[in-house]
């Protein structure tokens, strides 16, 4: 019935347990940390709170989302919608979730290509050097750093660890020149092989962890998910529409 959840990692680590400091208010979250640990003893959940819904708890671990009763009887899964208003509390909360995951991430630990003037907005882009599309959407990087979007690369080689584009890139976060690197990797010109400490296979677990299926994935700031290539003109309107909507 769970396995939906246990299949990706529990990002407790970079997200900070957020049920201890709730449950000084909510001694139900305590009970139900106790419930849970029993259901699901390989993973500890990253946020337990009350939902709009009475009765219902949210519960996260990593990016799943799923619902449990106040008794502890009932767990759901599904997305959790308010009636009148349409509002779709899971969708907010995944988004949310989303965004504290991709704001842990240091600008350090990603592949960054800045504009030259200001930073209006920042893009974190899931990219995999044999994927066509990624190609064609770093082809635009200068247009996007031109409009002032910073774009920050994760490393998410899709066919694995060990896989053949996952040395690649490993040899791409390995090279002097990282960013002259990813650009030769995406035109398939040669690299130099290197090896050496690398945070590849934690983005591919981060890139789990907000929900990429594909690449290029796109997150921007709100946490917005946008699954494959996006023209860097549509991308710019979007983010001006968003950052004017709020």
């Amino acid at each position: 019935m769970l396995r939906n959840i246990i299949v990706f990692l529990s990002l407790a680590f970079v997200l900070g347990s957020t049920g201890v400091q709730a449950k000084e208010a909510d001694p139900t979250i305590g009970k139900l940390e106790e419930r849970l640990a029993k259901l699901i003893p390989d993973e500890k959940p990253s946020s337990i709170k009350a939902t709009e819904a009475d009765g219902i708890y949210e519960v996260i671990y990593g990016s799943d989302i799923l619902y449990i009763t106040k008794d502890a009887k009932y767990i759901l899964q599904g997305d959790l919608i308010e009636v009148d208003t349409r509002k779709n509390i899971t969708g907010v909360a995944r988004k949310s979730n989303r965004k504290d995951i991709i704001a842990a991430v240091t600008d350090d630990d990603t592949i960054l290509f800045s504009p030259k003037g200001e930073t209006k907005h920042t893009i974190t882009v899931f990219t995999d050097v044999d994927c066509p599309y990624c190609a064609k959407l770093h082809s635009e990087v200068k247009d996007l750093n031109a409009a002032g979007v910073a774009v920050r690369y994760m490393l998410y080689p899709r066919a694995g660890v060990g896989s053949p584009t996952y040395d690649k890139m490993v040899s791409v976060w390995c090279a002097d020149d990282r960013k002259s690197a990813i650009t030769k990797a995406k035109n398939h010109e040669k690299i130099d092989r290197k090896v050496c400490e690398n945070p590849v296979k934690e983005h591919l677990e981060i890139g789990a962890s907000v929900g990429v299926s594909g690449t290029p994935a796109i997150v921007l700031e709100d946490g917005t998910l946008i699954p494959g290539y996006r023209p860097a003109k549509d991308l710019t309107l979007l983010l001006e529409h968003l950052a004017n909507s709020q």
